[in-house]
């Protein structure tokens, strides 16, 4: 009922797991990940036991396939069942059961194993595979990119519906925000790679103001408003957080005058993100006379 793949990055070490389904919220039941330890992708008739228990295992020093093994072992009806598991050194297995609806089947690459079933051709999982190693860039990404193979190649046959990215780090620092890199999923649409594809772009760009914003405040103005600089202006509409964080960045870079003509921006459309900024000073965050400077006179 779903086409997946997971895959590790060589180079960065980060590991991932992307999936889509005419099924409704294919990223509640398919995916699961866990920092430090490896990504499993459990589909057709999904038995979450796969997941769950299969991320104990993995952190317990199972290999992929003794996580396969002994799951399946437990499992009354592991025929039914698709599974591919990576775990944190690139260790890959996967198992198709033989009830699965075609077409069904795995491929496993150097560093990835796409599965699908109920799809339109057992071109799917070859396509994703070729996409995978064939790319280049951040592994969600290249994640993306060979869910859209699979999809050209066919996809589900009943349709699409559902989406998911999850990536996570190959070593665990203690703050889970951070090991997550990635964890974004579409529910219900139309067009769930399209929807996903435009939520990856939105999440880059809203870590890169956070991350500049927090350079800011922790006493690096200048560097991380000339960062700023190189994107594209913040739409006070659709991003009228961003736009306050470039404008305090701005006033604590010097740049004041460009800091209250952003304010007066949002003055128009999101007036409650001047009180925002005024906040700031008040927790001290910023020095309270560069807020009132900046914030519109009457706002």
């Amino acid at each position: 009922m779903t086409y997946s793949i997971v895959a590790r990055d060589p180079d960065t070490g980060e590991m991932g797991v992307a999936t889509q389904s005419q099924a409704f919220a294919v990223g509640n039941s398919v995916p699961f990940a866990l920092p430090g330890h490896g990504v499993i992708a459990t589909q057709s008739m999904a038995e979450p036991m796969y997941g769950a228990v299969g991320l104990d295992l993995l952190q317990g020093g199972f290999t992929a396939q003794e996580v396969l093994t002994a799951l399946s072992s437990v499992d009354p009806h592991p025929e039914r069942r698709q599974v591919a598991v990576l775990g944190v050194n690139g260790d890959l297995a996967a198992y198709t059961g033989h009830h699965c609806v075609d077409a069904a089947g795995h491929l496993q690459g150097d560093t990835c194993v796409a599965l699908a079933n109920m799809a339109s051709s057992e071109q799917v999982w070859p396509a994703m595979v070729e996409s995978f190693e064939s790319s280049a860039g951040p592994l969600a990404q290249r994640l993306l990119t060979a869910l859209y193979a699979g999809e050209a190649a066919g996809g589900d046959f009943r349709g699409r519906r559902s989406a998911a990215i999850m990536v996570i780090r190959a070593t665990t620092t203690g703050r889970p925000w951070h090991d997550m890199v990635v964890n974004l999923r579409v529910d219900d649409s139309a067009d769930p790679l399209g929807a996903l594809a435009d939520l990856l772009i939105t999440k880059v760009r809203y870590q890169d103001v956070v991350r500049y914003f927090e350079q800011a405040i922790d006493g690096d103005p200048v560097t991380a408003d000339r960062e700023l600089e190189l994107l594209r202006p913040m739409d006070p509409r659709t991003e009228p957080d961003q736009l306050m964080w470039r404008a305090v960045v701005a006033a604590l870079a010097g740049r004041e005058d460009a800091a209250r003509e952003m304010l007066e921006e949002l003055a128009g459309c999101a007036p409650q993100f001047l009180e925002a900024a005024r906040r700031f000073g008040k927790a001290g965050l910023m020095p309270a006379d560069v807020v009132e400077r900046i914030v519109p006179a009457g706002r």
